[in-house]
């Protein structure tokens, strides 16, 4: 080798001789790693998307080194500013995300690649769905669900009820397309959604809401919740990547028995609640998925008021059917 070669103090010929393409919601990406624990941890995660797009991949470098690093690792949330993102839990632990070329480089010991769970919820995914979002998407805090090809988006603050209602719609034939985190695809003259359908998650007292559910265990995930995290195959629900969708429904959940109503919802404050999901990118980016999510709310915004999942599904596949 020569003095020149051997010369990298940068490390940019760290040796990455594994290679791996997949499609999350239905996006290209291709990730180069020297860690087998990498691809193990991203293919429960995305294997099993078909690819929708045709673009350029996101690219995702992780170096694995044999450093020492701090064990167990200091979780932090990202740090942003303009396009790149920065998730840095220790000084061998880290990533760097640049939203502008769909690029990620992370470099991580062997202790915290081994640790599925934690690189998956820490590492892989904010990575991998922060450049899909600034590229393609942008991203909304709702369920979503659909009815012979026609979807609805469930909005709402903590409590109302979008993942167990979106189940409860499932259960019943709808399509189920995402738990938590919807995704308006960008750049179309169409309301097209994409979702992460291949799992849900609830709360633990879920449980008692629906007795199918009491089998399952919940667990602890990284970021310290006590949530079940289920398989929606396992659970025989009909689900799909994408579909295009009809309505936007913010839901009032009432604890007292009631019918359920369905009723105009202003669209300034509609776009006032899922604006918040749009928190990361440089000015571009934002106002991308802001005059994305503005276009979007052109279709009907609705406030659902209910009591009991029966009543408001009932309620919801009338609207999905599109009769008065």
């Amino acid at each position: 080798m020569s003095a020149v070669a051997q010369f990298d103090p940068l490390q940019y010929e760290f040796p990455l001789e594994l290679e791996r393409d997949y499609s999350p919601m239905g996006v290209p990406l291709r990730i180069i790693t020297n860690s087998p624990d990498i691809l193990a941890a991203a293919d429960p995660c995305w294997e099993s998307y078909p690819l929708l797009d045709d673009a350029a991949p996101m690219t995702m470098r992780v170096a694995v080194t044999k450093q020492r690093g701090i064990f167990p690792a200091r979780p932090c949330l990202p740090i942003g500013q303009e396009h790149l993102v920065s998730m840095i839990h220790g000084p061998e632990d880290f990533a760097v995300c640049d939203l502008a070329a769909s690029f990620t480089y992370a470099r991580l010991t062997q202790a915290v690649a081994a640790d599925s769970a934690y690189v998956r919820y820490h590492f892989l995914d904010p990575a991998v769905y922060l450049m899909a979002e600034a590229a393609r998407f942008c991203p909304v805090h709702a369920s979503c669900i659909a009815l012979n090809g026609r979807a609805v988006l469930l909005c709402g603050e903590s409590g109302a009820g979008k993942t167990s209602l979106a189940y409860a719609c499932a259960k019943r034939g709808w399509t189920f397309l995402s738990g938590d985190a919807t995704y308006i695809v960008r750049d179309t003259s169409e309301a097209i959604v994409a979702g992460r359908p291949h799992s849900i998650r609830f709360r633990a007292e879920a449980r008692r809401l629906f007795p199918e559910l009491g089998v399952y265990l919940p667990e602890r995930r990284p970021n310290g919740k006590l949530d079940l995290e289920l398989d929606t195959k396992e659970l025989g629900l009909d689900t799909a990547f994408r579909s295009k969708a009809c309505a936007v429904v913010f839901l009032n959940r009432k604890s007292d028995e009631r019918p359920a109503t369905i009723a105009s919802f202003p669209r300034a404050n509609g776009f006032m609640q899922l604006s918040q999901a749009i928190c990361y990118g440089n000015t571009h980016i934002r106002t991308a998925q802001k005059t994305a999510l503005l276009n979007f709310l052109e279709l009907p915004a609705l406030e659902l008021t209910y009591t009991d999942f029966d009543r408001a599904e009932q309620v919801l596949r009338v609207l999905a059917s599109g009769r008065p």
